[in-house]
């Protein structure tokens, strides 16, 4: 007699956040899910098999205004920050970030990312607002000058 057993574990996911801040006032807030990328679940796979040590550890900005695909790799025009805190709560990973008023500066910020130690892209989110009565897609950007502040976090489910 063979048994078979199936996995009914869901996909690795994300959801992303973050507030914009001008002059230390909170001035617009957004969230959404994200994309884990090929790179992202290959570094998953190498920890699980003891073959890397990398880790998140990065939040990334970038200029770029393609939709997230798969295949990603890294941001255009792609600046990389250290994540602030790192913290798991059952099976959820979460990355809080600041890209401070002295970070970034000049960037047309359309893109995130997060990154591992050795700078593998583990997911990727491309800011975009759909409208709710014509359904067309406008990607949203952040003119990142010195009286601003990004605050946010990332969480990854397993």
């Amino acid at each position: 007699m063979r048994c078979i057993f199936e996995d009914k574990a869901e996909s690795v996911r994300g959801d992303f956040a973050l507030g914009i801040y001008k002059h230390g006032k909170l001035v617009q807030e957004y969230s959404d899910h994200n994309l884990v990328v090929f790179s992202g679940r290959h570094r998953l796979a190498e920890m699980a098999a003891g073959k890397s040590t990398s880790h998140i550890s990065y939040i990334g900005v970038g200029s770029g205004n393609e939709k997230e695909k798969d295949e990603d790799i890294s941001l255009v025009e792609q600046q990389l920050f250290p994540v602030t805190a790192a913290t798991v709560t059952d099976q959820d990973a979460r990355f809080d970030f600041v890209i401070g008023e002295d970070q970034a500066n000049g960037l047309s910020i359309r893109e995130f990312g997060l990154f591992c130690t050795d700078k593998t892209m583990f997911s990727h989110r491309v800011r975009i607002h759909v409208d709710p009565d014509t359904h067309e897609e406008k990607v949203l950007t952040i003119d990142k000058e010195s009286d601003i502040e990004i605050r946010g976090y990332w969480i990854i489910h397993f």
